[in-house]
């Protein structure tokens, strides 16, 4: 049998053997996972020695015993496995201006607000749409408390002031 097809007989869990030749290879990120509450579960990321978010997932009681389950990538793992690819030969993704490619994301993450912002207008209130607002106020403050953490390391970038922090002045 051989090495390949035995990493298919693994069970769940379970590590494949690695060889001399593949640990040469390897590329290693030192790192940490960080465990943050978070409204009705955990959010754990994966985070290198400069704690920039590699990946994320949002465990909860129904996700937890999941083996299959949503993980976000960040760009610091995206700009890695793009290295990685690149020295494999593979296609390398085109690079855009750096305002452009801000601006685009910022152009996004606008719509994706609007269309949320939009879902809450109901003509009547049901229990499918207060699920709708729970859902999307978690949804929309995971992702806030994220880029506020990941903004506030840029250097050159002001202070973000917190609406309520401008109501004490």
């Amino acid at each position: 049998m051989t090495h390949e097809q035995d990493l298919f007989s693994l069970a769940s869990g379970q590590q494949a053997p690695i060889t001399e030749r593949e640990a040469t290879t390897c590329r290693r990120i030192p790192g940490e996972i960080v465990f943050e509450p978070i409204g009705s579960g955990i959010r754990v990321t994966a985070r290198d020695k400069q704690h920039k978010v590699l990946w994320g997932y949002v465990g909860s009681k129904e996700t937890v015993k999941k083996i299959h389950c949503q993980v976000a990538v960040y760009s610091t793992l995206q700009d890695a496995l793009s290295e990685e690819i690149a020295k494999s030969g593979l296609p390398k993704a085109e690079k855009k201006d750096p305002m452009i490619a801000a601006t685009d994301a910022l152009n996004r993450l606008e719509n994706t607000v609007t269309w949320l912002r939009e879902s809450l207008v109901v003509k009547v209130v049901t229990g499918a749409a207060l699920d709708r607002a729970r859902e999307i106020a978690r949804i929309i403050s995971d992702a806030d408390q994220q880029i506020t953490t990941e903004a506030g390391i840029l250097r050159g970038m002001k202070s973000r002031i917190q609406p309520d922090d401008q109501d004490r002045d």
